[in-house]
């Protein structure tokens, strides 16, 4: 007689729940095998990631990181080592300088002539221009670390040509001096034509005048950057004390910054001038290279 039939219906029945306890068992203790893997692969990311984010910040900072230098005495200032590495080289820096960040279009190349001798330059004392980048600082307030934004990074920078300033790219900070008495800000408006004449930008489109202040040169006093003149209180209180510093040296000042397009992926070099059209002449000329993205 063979076994099966030997058996009885209960003791049938006795062995099916037997091996769905062991199938129950077993699953169950594949589930929390799994289940542990899963917490401890879980804790080890943790910090692993955190280690990532930092060295992802650590080499953008390095990416984007430049200490100009000057001797100037007004609003350039000098940086607090010497150092000077230019991660924005225009022509006039022989430096080394930093890798762009993967993206960057890089900056405007050689000039064509026949854009230079299209602009006229007014005779307005331009004077005591750098480059810079737009950034963070800190300083310390007793126990405190306070943050503020600023005109970091700062090279210094001469026209050529009279006034035109070559070779700037996406984030780049144009920061340009001249006599007060005669620069009427409100008479010039941006005007800028591709190299190879085919598209055409005004102040809508173009680069932006003015959009940085006083406060954003002059730091606040103990800034990590070394950067002087300085002062202290508010970012309103420190464009005031800015301002009157200007007009005590009979300076004023303008900045110009220049925007991404995303769509611009290979890079577009643009001659621009600042132009006041009842005059025929420019307060300043500059080339820059729109891109996709900044620094």
């Amino acid at each position: 007689m063979g076994l099966r039939s030997a058996l009885t219906e209960e003791d049938r029945n006795l062995m099916k729940l037997f091996v769905s306890a062991l199938a129950c068992t077993a699953l169950a203790t594949g589930t929390l095998a799994t289940g542990l893997l899963a917490s401890a692969a879980a804790h080890a990311a943790g910090p692993f990631d955190k280690l990532k984010k930092k060295a992802k910040k650590a080499t953008k900072d390095v990416e984007s990181a430049v200490i100009g230098t000057s001797t100037s005495t007004s609003g350039v200032g000098a940086s607090a080592d010497g150092s000077q590495c230019n991660a924005n080289r225009g022509s006039n820096s022989n430096s080394p300088c930093t890798a762009r960040a993967p993206g960057h279009a890089g900056n405007a190349g050689p000039t064509p002539a026949n854009l230079i001798k299209m602009t006229q330059c007014a005779n307005l004392g331009i004077g005591n221009a750098f480059v810079a980048r737009a950034g963070d600082y800190t300083f310390q307030q007793g126990l405190s670390t306070e943050e503020r934004s600023g005109l970091l990074n700062r090279r210094p920078v001469q026209p050529v040509s009279g006034c035109l300033f070559e070779g700037m790219g996406i984030g780049d900070v144009l920061y340009v001096e001249f006599d007060a008495d005669k620069y009427q800000k409100y008479a010039y408006k941006v005007q800028c034509v591709a190299y190879d004449g085919k598209e055409q930008l005004d102040h809508t489109f173009g680069p932006k005048v003015g959009n940085y202040k006083g406060k954003d040169v002059m730091l606040h006093e103990g800034n990590s950057t070394g950067y002087t003149p300085t002062a202290s209180g508010s970012n309103s209180n420190r464009s005031g004390a800015y301002d009157k510093y200007m007009a005590k040296r009979g300076r004023a000042f303008t900045t110009i910054n220049f925007e991404s397009l995303h769509t611009d992926k290979a890079g577009t070099d643009f001659y621009c001038q600042l132009y006041d059209k009842s005059t025929g002449k420019s307060a300043l000329a500059l080339t820059y290279r729109r891109g996709p993205m900044g620094s």
